[in-house]
């Protein structure tokens, strides 16, 4: 299934692209035409949430459904369809590119979107975490029992090919002093190659620790691997094919678990305030 995925979500981000280029070339070429206008409606939902995800500073939350932009969506295809009726049935291509805008539209919200997770018992709180290795940006090794003696922050991330990931890294960075002044030492961890994650400790300048996680050594021992979790388009620029579910464990100074966030959908995930409120509950 997550194989499937991995073409979809790259299939579908093409198809969006030609079906927004179409529409705009007909529409300057030929003036107003409700199919191939209602067609461009129904990619620009996902085209929106991209870009904000990418451009914005901070991280773009949504609820794990889009009933706004689902709307949107649907309501491009229905002027679509009106336009494909009262031009008597003209524009094939249009219509067809309508339904595939709304089609992949909703496979994006409700299927590809969603992790389908389970509790994991290994990340469960009050539990000490499992030891796990991994290298630093120098090409070190460390673990995890290596931070005893301070609360940690673990945050596992998918890479710098998934933009939800990217403005968390963003978030968490920004809140870097707040978690600092409470004794919080801060390690991200991803899958990727380790000159890609050199790339991302650059643009950073606060003393975040980046760790990579080679062969999902780390992400295995803790069961939040994600086999075939990379989008084809993306395996193919040395991100691999398999990566990490988004996951963010706090743990005290003896490695005990005090947080966890192990989202079940890409897009939804946790607001740093969140983290600081657990770790003053925590008295940290």
């Amino acid at each position: 299934m997550n194989r499937l995925k991995s073409i979809f979500v790259s299939a579908y981000a093409l198809l969006v692209l030609l079906i927004a280029a179409a529409s705009i070339v007909v529409l300057v070429r030929d003036g107003v035409d409700l199919t191939w206008l209602g067609a461009l409606v129904t990619v620009l939902p996902f085209i929106g949430l991209f870009l904000r995800a990418v451009t914005s500073r901070h991280l773009t939350r949504t609820s794990h459904k889009l009933p706004v932009l689902t709307a949107l969506t649907t309501l491009g295809g229905v002027l679509a369809a009106y336009g494909f009726w009262s031009s008597g049935m003209q524009s094939l291509v249009g219509i067809t590119a309508a339904a595939t805008g709304v089609m992949g539209f909703f496979l994006f919200d409700f299927w590809y979107s969603s992790f389908g997770r389970r509790v994991n018992d290994k990340l469960t709180v009050g539990r000490m975490l499992p030891d796990f290795g991994a290298v630093d940006v120098d090409g070190s090794p460390v673990h995890a029992s290596d931070l005893r003696g301070r609360p940690v922050l673990f945050m596992f991330y998918r890479g710098n090919w998934c933009p939800f990931c990217m403005a968390q890294v963003r978030e968490i960075t920004a809140r870097y002093r707040e978690l600092h002044a409470r004794g919080v030492e801060v390690i991200l961890v991803s899958p990727q190659p380790t000159e890609l994650t050199e790339r991302v400790a650059r643009i950073y300048e606060v003393p975040v620790r980046f760790w990579v996680d080679r062969d999902l050594a780390a992400a295995r021992t803790l069961d939040i691997a994600q086999d075939y979790g990379v989008p084809a388009g993306a395996a193919a620029r040395k991100y691999g094919t398999h990566t990490v579910l988004p996951t963010v464990v706090i743990v005290d100074a003896q490695g005990r678990i005090l947080f966890t966030d192990q989202t079940d959908n890409y897009r939804v995930r946790p607001d740093p305030e969140i983290f600081l409120r657990a770790l003053a509950n925590h008295g940290l």
